[in-house]
């Protein structure tokens, strides 16, 4: 059974990369080779993120679920933070790996949290995997991004 009220939670990580599509960032650094298994494990983590909770509902009835759902909040305040922090300085390509309070590659570390908590509000093992899967390849190739960022400085 489809739960179509669930396509919200990836529509609202990936709201910001649609303008993004449109805004690109100014000063990008050369194009480094990537690792082909982070790409395909980070593309393989990404389809799941965005499909797989059309199949769960929500349900937010007890305490851990409510936490969740704050977590989940917090992680998305924090995305839009560095997405405002990007728009308004000038869209510098660094800026989407930098800290954020301390947080490396913010852009990929609260995206990650809001799934793996979504994971637990639709009570889905498989979104569960999917964003741990994600996390596996979009960390290690953010963390590339950002030094690869601040060594063209």
């Amino acid at each position: 059974m489809l739960h179509p009220a669930s396509l919200w939670i990836p529509f609202m990580i990936l709201l910001p990369n649609l303008i993004f599509l449109k805004l690109k960032p100014q000063i990008v650094p050369s194009e480094k080779k990537k690792s082909l298994i982070l790409a395909v494990v980070e593309g393989i983590g990404r389809f799941g993120v965005i499909i797989v909770p059309i199949f769960f509902s929500i349900q937010i009835q007890n305490v851990y679920e409510i936490i969740s759902l704050i977590v989940m909040l917090l992680s998305l305040f924090m995305y839009y933070f560095g997405w405002v922090r990007y728009f308004r300085n000038n869209r510098e390509f660094k800026l989407l790996f930098s800290p954020l309070l301390g947080v490396p590659v913010p852009l990929a570390i609260f995206p990650i949290l809001y799934f793996l908590f979504a994971s637990v509000i639709t009570h889905s093992t498989y979104l569960f995997i999917f964003s741990v899967i994600f996390a596996i390849g979009h960390i290690p190739n953010s963390l590339s991004d950002y030094y690869r960022s601040i060594k063209t400085k």
